[in-house]
């Protein structure tokens, strides 16, 4: 049977379609924090299977995106090996890239973050990323709430970095973040009121995504509106 671009398209539109690219991702999202972490605690496969007694095939095929079956206890053993929040690798909201990224920040406060720090700060160098290179660097999709740009996933990266890492993991390796990248992280934590929620809260008020929405701080309009970071 011949398949012609425009059964491509028609496929491409289907839930079947949408279902399937869902699962690639959230795997290779589970691969890229397993191995990034491994990395981070310089453990070779087979000495994380030692400490995990996951076989070290199962650990590589995991690594490879061949094994589809992560089951919880699996994911439990792991996390307790590699010492991170099952969060962490549990959660379809949570990337590698954006965890190193909250690393940047947080070592660079002087004092442990707050949640208008957590959300705000991000959005920033979103911004400036999206302007230089056109690809922001965190996985929020921001939308218009309350007193800033927001997405609820700020909360499981908060929980991740609470109490006894507030101001960053230490030996974290910078895998997904380029060396652009993380001058943009840098440039833009050397520019912003970092240090002062209030602050930030108000310098959001002046990007262009919020002023396009016509909004000010404290009324109610387009609440939930995603921000175009253009």
């Amino acid at each position: 049977m011949k398949v012609t671009p425009n059964d491509l398209r028609e496929f491409q539109k289907s839930e079947e379609f949408k279902k399937y690219n869902e699962k690639q991702q959230r795997h290779f999202n589970l691969w890229n924090k397993i191995y990034a972490r491994r990395k981070d605690l310089w453990l070779t496969q087979w000495e994380l299977w030692k400490l995990s007694w996951i076989p070290q095939n199962k650990i590589s095929d995991l690594e490879h995106w061949v094994y589809w079956s992560a089951w919880i206890d699996l994911l439990e053993r792991l996390s307790e090996s590699l010492n991170i929040a099952l969060e962490y690798l549990s959660s379809d909201n949570i990337t590698r890239k954006t965890f190193e990224l909250y690393n940047i920040i947080l070592s660079n406060l002087k004092k442990p973050a707050d949640i208008m720090q957590f959300m705000k700060i991000p959005y920033f160098i979103d911004l400036e990323a999206k302007k230089t290179n056109w690809i922001q660097i965190s996985n929020y999709n921001y939308i218009r709430w309350g007193y800033w740009p927001f997405d609820k996933k700020v909360y499981e990266y908060q929980y991740l970095f609470s109490v006894e890492n507030e101001k960053g993991i230490d030996g974290l390796k910078y895998i997904h973040l380029s060396e652009d990248e993380i001058k943009i992280i840098d440039d833009v934590l050397k520019q912003i009121p970092k240090e002062n929620w209030k602050k930030l809260r108000d310098l959001s008020y002046e990007t262009k995504p919020m002023k396009k929405l016509w909004v000010c701080l404290g009324d109610d309009k387009c609440m939930g509106e995603e921000l175009e970071l253009v």
